[in-house]
């Protein structure tokens, strides 16, 4: 386990031009989010329980587990990124509903690679705007997912040893065929992760309406896991335009995928080498290149944690109802390992914010 501190907050490092920045607007996002049925704010709830035998103020939990009834943060990314497509391609005059919207997306396919719940954000998200979803899958996730998929209507393909793998597959067949490459990351040669990440930005614009009983200022500490970085980039982004000026941002990932943590320390997106973690959701090997720069901007600190401290710290806090896996309360183990090790000033007048990215797998 270490941690170092992002020397280059908040100015950031300079990115190359051909890497898009996000967008903190949330106009479209919420207009669109209104012909998706399925969407309601997710659970946030002060754990005063957890918070005193952690001996913290306040521990305050933005709960994921129940998003779109898919499971996990990741349906709010991909499904947005369809509907903004559909969007863009309505004349000015043109009515938006939901009907109309499907127009401008019939016969579209979208492709993707995905270890796990953004192939599911992407297929649902295709089937509700009358498109079609082919995903990716590598040859070590289980073919349960793949039923999964296929029930939900994606057409499955197995290709790769790993995600990087596939996704090298997913990008070949895509542009072979003239379909639309929907990745949850972004690198030198594809960014259109980065309307997947803006998607994610809806949960931080929910924080900020559910906090409105709390003091916004009082908050001080926000922990927020990372695999390729989406996630935490879009909220940290989003976050910052409301908390105190003095609040951490902690980035966390598996210390067999600690791709973040060293890219800030090569200053450019770096590549890790590592066994597999349990972590599986955060077991990224490359950063999203569009999210890297953003949380060089807006994070205070990258940590790494190993796998047996997190399933160790899981069991713990399953005591205290809180369920979810590796890689959904990887956040809440880094809290902490924060605590018990007094990093980052955190202390008893400390109101942390975690968010539990997906439910026990």
């Amino acid at each position: 386990m270490n941690y170092i501190s992002n020397p280059f907050f908040p100015i950031g490092l300079k990115k190359p031009s051909n890497v898009k920045d996000l967008n903190d607007s949330t106009d479209i996002l919420l207009k669109l989010l209104d012909f998706c049925p399925e969407y309601m704010p997710t659970d946030f709830y002060d754990q005063k329980t957890f918070a005193e035998n952690l001996g913290l103020n306040s521990v305050l939990i933005k709960d994921e587990r129940k998003r779109f009834n898919l499971g996990s943060f990741k349906a709010t990314g991909a499904t947005y990124a369809i509907a903004k497509m559909a969007y863009s391609r309505l004349g000015a005059k043109v009515e938006i509903s939901l009907e109309n919207l499907r127009n401008k997306l019939r016969g579209v396919t979208f492709v993707t690679a995905s270890a796990g719940n953004h192939g599911i954000s992407m297929s649902v998200g295709a089937k509700l705007f009358g498109a079609n979803a082919i995903v990716f899958l590598s040859k070590n996730v289980p073919k349960a997912f793949a039923d999964q998929l296929e029930n939900i209507g994606a057409d499955v393909k197995f290709k790769g040893d790993n995600y990087e793998a596939s996704m090298i597959e997913a990008e070949k067949y895509a542009r072979n065929n003239n379909y639309v490459l929907l990745s949850d990351s972004t690198w030198e040669t594809c960014q259109s992760g980065v309307d997947v990440m803006e998607g994610y930005m809806i949960i931080g614009e929910e924080v900020r309406k559910q906090l409105s009983s709390y003091n916004l200022n009082q908050i001080t500490h926000v922990f927020l896991q990372a695999g390729v970085g989406g996630f935490a980039a879009a909220i940290a982004l989003s976050l910052r335009k409301f908390l105190r000026q003095d609040a951490q941002i902690i980035v966390v990932e598996p210390s067999q995928a600690k791709t973040l943590f060293l890219s800030l320390q090569n200053k450019k997106p770096s590549v890790a080498e590592g066994q597999v973690s349990i972590m599986g959701r955060l077991d990224c090997k490359e950063p999203s290149w569009s999210a890297f720069y953003s949380l060089s901007k807006t994070a205070n600190y990258f940590m790494h944690l190993e796998d047996d401290y997190v399933e160790k710290k899981l069991k713990f806090i399953n005591d205290f109802g809180i369920t979810t896996s590796p890689s959904g309360g990887a956040g809440i183990a880094a809290l902490i390992y924060a605590t018990e090790n007094q990093l980052f000033e955190i202390n008893k007048d400390s109101f942390a914010l975690v968010f539990l990215t997906e439910g026990k797998i």
